[in-house]
């Protein structure tokens, strides 16, 4: 009888435990931002740049202009 109580226990705890029911959620949802860029381009390179190449056919800066002409360019 005593063989039987040791196993006849573990056996209703076994079918106990089978008879659980777990259900787990998890939470998906993803907040996105979407946030305003602002952006400042400093052209004086591109400008620089193009008038460079447009003057270059012409030579130096100094054959173009006369000495008074460039002190009142810079």
């Amino acid at each position: 009888m005593q063989k039987f109580i040791v196993p006849g226990i573990l056996g209703i705890l076994l079918l106990l435990s089978a008879c659980t029911r777990h259900h787990v959620t998890a939470d998906t949802t993803h907040r996105v931002e979407i946030a305003p860029i602002h952006v400042t381009v400093d052209i004086n390179l591109k400008v620089q740049r193009a008038l460079d190449d447009a003057l270059s056919f012409q030579g130096d800066i100094s054959d173009i202009f006369t000495e008074e002409e460039l002190k009142m360019l810079k």
